[in-house]
């Protein structure tokens, strides 16, 4: 018996050619959907899987700020960890993760020989300063070294084989053992261990690993006021009622160390900070804490991609429904004849259920494919790592999950409506199956449904498109066309007459006809903003509260080149030390100043140190739109500035390729060594919202795939339809009706579950779309016309599915129509 279900089944499917490949692509579509999040999704929740007690892991971070405003660093300051270490008790392992910055590392070939040298660039160092107890904390693999004595003095150092593969290629591990290695030319260290580079997702990058020396740390009062993002304490605790007991006596040592250093110094100012704990399981999702060389990734954005996914594979499950309960009264006469014959309700949901796994099965084969495409045209949004992660039972049970939840809830419907199905009744009626009209309102319930969901993301993406526009066009207060920086590399900044060459470099580039401008200064605008506390110095009155202010280093050339508006007083004084400031409009209020020219001349200090106000511009944007423009301050420091920043004449733009080529000639006379690498910047301010813009295209994807398979759901509906009323459109053909006025009388129902969703789906979008432009300080106004145009769309998009059906059955010879009657 299972085999003639099986045989009738196959036979079905091939049969019905365009339907099973309409179900099998619009399953595939939501499946790939899928996959493609579960790809991303399953990376981004493995992070820390891999760490042992990792429930009772934390870190310190330092929140600074008061009424309701905070931002959060994850550093802390050196001496806490030396505290948490000796002094304090309860804690089962207090670990540093400390970054140490090198210029270079030697690799000493032999005795004689000085080796090969290796430069790093800040970003992809990765060595870091510990202890011992590290390797007790994080699960490494050891392939070479005894991981209790690896680390015993400042001396000695662990690799990980990617690390060490690079330093001694085709050596074996055991072999690198005793190796040495020159850190900056003078420090020396021994290869003491080789471990494997964790296999799970996980912010524990480091590559080389080197003992913490006390005695290299400054340990004073002041000390503990500072914060390093490159300085991180994590610690492990049997509860969460002991890690609150020592982050507790760690805010209290902080709070008095506070006090102290203030009477000593006479401080007259507000120092607000607190240590939190923050679970190494929400690491990953603290978007809001600022740290050096951690990825992060927000929680809204996975749960509202496993939303999405849902959302999609529902969709495609109701398509599937549609389509194949559409099919029914095509299928009228098997079903009275096997009914006849005694089939059994169980055998007719059995073949229906065995011909809906055999639809899934092909979409899931298909959905390999397509996800293996979808990936790579997504791998600006996907990692590296994201991409090589692969989790055997995670994947083995998403397939499962996947495939049992579309077998049940694309299957059991039609499955239910054939047991429902009355034999004497299709014969009665000469073969026609009639659906009731609570089934078709089923049925339109389920397309307005889809349609709500295609609203959703139509109007969503218009939004969020208008704000991406917004932010990129948006006048900043300067002008950031037909402008490229460059960043000189780390490795040539202690190099022989390094200034000298910076500075001649700077001048040759200014003869160049074509090139408007050249100035040596930190960019206007960009995520990495460092900021310090000045107050305003009145001779005789007693120092105010410092105040703090955002700090940017920059030449003389920096107002001119970026269109700067200066509103009092003059452009700042040439020099490589900070002798004068040029502060924003934000500053002069900040500052309690009656006016721009009120500033002019004025002294703010910080201590001792006193520096004149030379003049006064206009607000710009310094930062993202997510943050007000703060009170900025522009300084005559250039010394450890190493950012060019080149203007092109206006009306040079289509010589700017040959213009950038003479550009790197010069490059190559003064640095030969380096590459010269450019970026618009246009481009580095759009990379600002770089997650706003993967958001776009996801949804932009959404958009399309919510589209066409509420089309193909709609396919399936006007063929029952037009099926059914094929006797009412032979009649009214036979009385003259035109092929016009028939589509027109097919069409309107399904316009109207189109303005229906419309309605249910426009406050939805309404509301969600003003939560998501909160985080944004400056931002579009919600207007009608993104709604009107995306009901524009959804309208269009259903016509011209509905109209080929329509089409179809007007011109259908009325004669075949009423033959039987």
């Amino acid at each position: 018996m299972n085999s003639i279900i099986f045989k009738n089944s196959i036979r079905h499917l091939f049969r019905n050619k365009l339907y099973t490949i309409l179900n099998v692509l619009g399953l595939s579509i939501g499946i790939s959907a899928c996959w493609v999040i579960y790809k991303f999704v399953s990376y981004e929740l493995s992070f820390e899987n891999g760490i042992e007690n990792k429930e009772h892991t934390y870190r310190l971070i330092s929140k600074f700020g008061e009424d309701g405003e905070f931002n959060f660093s994850g550093g802390i300051s050196s001496p806490i960890y030396f505290y948490m270490k000796e002094e304090l008790a309860g804690i089962e392992r207090v670990v540093p993760v400390f970054r140490r910055y090198t210029k270079s590392v030697r690799v000493p070939l032999d005795e004689r020989d000085e080796g090969k040298k290796e430069y790093f660039d800040l970003t992809d160092q990765e060595i870091i300063k510990t202890e011992p107890n590290y390797f007790d904390m994080v699960p490494y693999e050891w392939l070479a070294g005894d991981k209790n004595t690896a680390l015993d003095n400042p001396f000695k150092v662990v690799l990980t084989d990617t690390r060490a593969k690079h330093y001694f290629p085709n050596t074996s591990y055991e072999n690198m053992l005793g190796r040495t290695l020159v850190y900056d030319d003078t420090i020396q260290v021994a290869v003491t261990g080789v471990i494997k580079t964790l296999d799970f997702p996980t912010e524990f990058k480091g590559q080389e690993f080197l003992q913490l020396d006390k005695s290299k740390y400054d340990l004073s009062l002041g000390n503990w006021t500072n914060t390093n993002n490159s300085d991180m304490v994590y610690f492990q605790t049997d509860d969460a009622q002991a890690a609150n007991l020592s982050l507790a006596n760690v805010q209290q040592k902080v709070n008095d160390n506070w006090k102290k250093f203030k009477q000593e110094n006479k401080i007259n100012f507000t120092y607000n900070r607190q240590i939190e704990k923050l679970p190494l399981l929400e690491s990953h999702f603290a978007t809001d804490v600022k740290d050096s060389g951690i990825d992060k990734t927000s929680k809204k954005v996975i749960y509202g991609l496993i939303g999405t996914a849902i959302f999609l594979l529902v969709l495609a499950c109701i398509n599937y429904v549609n389509l194949t309960t559409a099919q029914l009264p095509q299928r009228n006469k098997e079903i009275g004849i096997r009914k006849t014959l005694g089939s059994k309700a169980a055998h007719l949901i059995l073949q229906m259920m065995l011909e809906t796994m055999l639809v899934i099965t092909m979409a899931i084969v298909l959905s390999g494919a397509i996800s293996h495409f979808a990936i790579s045209a997504l791998e600006d949004f996907f990692s590296r790592e994201s991409i090589q992660f692969h989790n055997p039972v995670s994947f083995a049970l998403f397939l499962g999950t996947v495939l049992i939840f579309t077998v049940l809830l694309a299957g059991l419907y039609p499955s239910w409506i054939i047991t429902k199905v009355n034999a004497v009744n299709i014969f009665r009626n000469k073969g026609q199956l009639h659906v009731t009209t609570e089934r078709i309102n089923l049925r339109k319930v389920l397309i307005v449904f889809q349609f709500v969901v295609a609203q959703v993301f139509i109007v969503s993406a218009l939004i969020i498109g208008k704000q991406m526009s917004f932010t990129i066009h948006k006048d900043l207060g300067f002008n950031k066309d037909a402008v490229i920086t460059t960043e000189i590399p780390y490795k040539l900044r202690n190099s022989e007459n390094y200034s000298t060459k910076r500075k001649t470099l700077i001048e040759e580039l200014r003869t160049i006809p074509g090139i408007k401008n050249v100035s040596l200064g930190e960019k206007p605008m960009e995520d990495q903003v460092s900021s310090s506390v000045f107050n305003h110095i009145t001779p005789g009155v007693n120092e105010p509260e410092m105040q703090r202010i955002f700090l940017k280093s920059v030449d003389t050339a920096y107002l001119e080149l970026y269109d700067l508006e200066l509103v009092a007083g003059q452009n700042l004084l040439p020099s490589d030390t900070v002798s004068s400031f040029v502060i924003n409009e934000s500053a002069v209020t900040m500052f309690g100043f009656k006016s721009p020219e009120d500033a002019i001349g004025k002294i703010i200090g910080q201590g001792k140190r006193r520096f004149p106000i030379m003049g006064v511009i206009k607000d710009f944007h310094i930062t993202s739109f997510y943050t007000v423009i703060e009170p900025m301050a522009l300084r005559s420091y250039t010394a450890n500035v190493n950012t060019i920043n080149i203007k092109f004449e206006a009306n040079k733009s289509g010589q700017i390729p040959e213009l950038i080529d003479l550009v790197n000639k010069k490059w190559n006379q003064f640095f030969p060594q380096e590459e010269f690498n450019y970026t618009f910047y246009d481009d580095s301010i759009a990379e600002l919202y770089i997650k706003e813009q993967q958001l776009l295209k996801l949804t932009n994807i959404s958009t399309a795939i919510a589209i066409l398979i509420s089309c193909l759901g709609l396919f399936g509906l006007a063929t029952i339809i037009a099926y059914q009323r094929s006797k009412e459109i032979g009649i009214r053909k036979v009385l003259g009706a035109s092929i016009s006025g028939i589509v027109s009388l097919l069409s309107k129902d399904f316009v109207k579950m189109v303005l229906i969703a419309i309605l249910i789906a426009s406050p939805i979008v309404w509301w969600g779309c003003n939560k998501w432009l909160e985080d944004f300080v400056y931002k579009i106004e919600i207007s009608w016309i993104p709604f009107g145009f995306g009901g524009l769309i959804a309208v269009t998009a259903a016509l011209l599915t509905v109209s080929y059906q329509a089409l179809k059955a007007a011109k259908v010879n009325p004669v075949e129509s009423l033959r039987d009657e």
